[in-house]
């Protein structure tokens, strides 16, 4: 009866892997994982990776939360997350793989070769290579801006008519 129970929680540990072709690569000192909800219970040392397409979205922290069926992940201390050479640190991450985007609140940094936001909260979206900042906002630490937005691709800051005409 006892083996019966163990390889039956081996095979359901395996559910996660089995469902999805993207599944993240998860790791952390310990863990939970809620069968029926789908839901890791990540502590310490928390390590996700997502493949996005031809990138991945990397994610380290103290404390996430990986929502397997909404392809979800919520995080707060120390996170680190990271979209091919863009690096995001700050204290807490919410990350809508579904949409394609992540938002940091807290403490918020943003490098992406010589240049580096700081703000109070944040969101990018990989699929639009956009990434917004708001809140105390200063590039290479200039002068305090309520708001930027930043196109990754081009290496631009876009102007007030080019973020309204994208409803941002």
């Amino acid at each position: 009866m006892k083996k019966i129970f163990i390889i039956c929680c081996l095979l359901l540990s395996l559910i996660p892997a089995l469902c999805f072709a993207d599944a993240p690569i998860i790791k952390s000192d310990s863990r939970t994982f809620d069968v029926m909800k789908g839901v890791y219970d990540l502590q310490g040392n928390v390590f996700v990776q997502f493949p996005a397409h031809d990138k991945t979205l990397t994610i380290k922290g103290d404390r996430t939360k990986v929502f397997l069926y909404e392809m979800e992940v919520h995080g707060e201390g120390n996170i680190q997350l990271s979209y091919d050479q863009l690096h995001f640190n700050c204290d807490k991450v919410d990350v809508y793989h579904k949409e394609r985007t992540a938002y940091v609140t807290g403490n918020c940094s943003f490098q992406h070769e010589d240049l580096l936001i700081t703000a109070d909260q944040g969101f990018f979206n990989w699929k639009k290579k956009l990434a917004t900042f708001q809140g105390n906002v200063q590039v290479n630490q200039g002068p305090v801006q309520e708001r930027v937005v930043y196109q990754v691709l081009e290496k631009r800051f876009l102007t007030e008519e080019e973020t309204s005409a994208l409803g941002l």
